[in-house]
């Protein structure tokens, strides 16, 4: 980028995101800034890579929201953005959005005529239905785990014992935004970034419980590419895939030995799975 290009990008920053501290990370071979504050578990302080989020993922969501977003929704955003304890969370937000091609348009913050609620994002598929999102990052479950291990918790081998959650909690709050729509006029859902993998059989279990007229699909996805789509029509998978450039990945997904029998016999997949 040209030097003017950059110093408008930066002169948007709050200043409390600019004097962030910035260091090169040699494990990864990644720059990061320190923004946000330590999980609480139980009565100690977990620090740990949510505070210290790479340079590239906020200068990726800065491009892109000069370019998506008006002056004032901007405005609003970059103030959010601001708060240490929502930073990361708020920065999710574009994680869907990054992947869409440049012509698609978006309507961030949509109204879903249920009350005052809204999504985080409408989106104007050119080759299909409407796609309204709602983005989610969830890490209750890395905290449950956490606090098992704090506790002496482990795996008969010693490792980190596997997550054990209800795992509707990813979905919590999605339901009630929505109203009742056909996916072929507007396709409806959620798109969840998590600290864990998921058990695959509990999270199919915790979409299948969803209001299916109201909730169509859920991706789950991070920054890197390669998502898993859970969709009740095998179509709608299709069109969320080609819509946003993506490829179906399985590591989203764990899948305990009993389960991997049952999924085995009965010739399910524990990933990318129309429900």
């Amino acid at each position: 980028m040209e030097r003017q290009a950059i110093d408008e990008l930066l002169g948007e920053l709050p200043p409390v995101l600019l004097e962030a501290s910035c260091f090169l990370d040699k494990i990864t071979g990644l720059w990061r800034y320190e923004f946000g504050l330590p999980y609480i578990v139980g009565d100690q302080l977990l620090w740990g890579t949510h505070m210290w989020l790479p340079v590239k993922n906020l200068f990726d969501v800065l491009l892109s929201a000069g370019e998506r977003l008006s002056e004032e929704e901007r405005a609003r955003y970059l103030s959010r953005l601001a708060t240490p304890e929502k930073h990361e969370a708020t920065l999710v937000e574009f994680v869907p959005i990054l992947r869409l091609p440049a012509d698609v348009a978006v309507d961030p913050g949509f109204r879903t005529g249920v009350g005052n609620r809204d999504v985080d994002w409408r989106i104007r598929n050119p080759n299909g239905p409407p796609v309204l999102l709602d983005v989610k990052k969830r890490s209750r479950d890395l905290l449950e785990m956490v606090e098992r291990m704090a506790q002496g918790e482990r795996d008969p081998d010693g490792t980190a014992p596997a997550p054990t959650h209800d795992a509707s909690i990813l979905f919590r709050s999605i339901e009630q935004k929505l109203q009742t729509n056909a996916p072929d006029c507007q396709l409806q859902g959620a798109w969840i970034v998590t600290d864990l993998k998921q058990e695959s059989e509990e999270i199919v279990n915790a979409f299948q419980a969803l209001d299916q007229q109201k909730v169509h699909f859920a991706v789950l996805g991070a920054w890197n590419p390669g998502v898993a789509v859970l969709s009740h029509r095998e179509e709608d998978v299709a069109i969320l895939m080609e819509l946003f450039r993506e490829q179906p990945s399985n590591r989203h997904f764990f899948t305990t030995w009993g389960k991997w029998l049952t999924w085995r016999w009965s010739g399910r997949h524990p990933g990318f799975v129309n429900v």
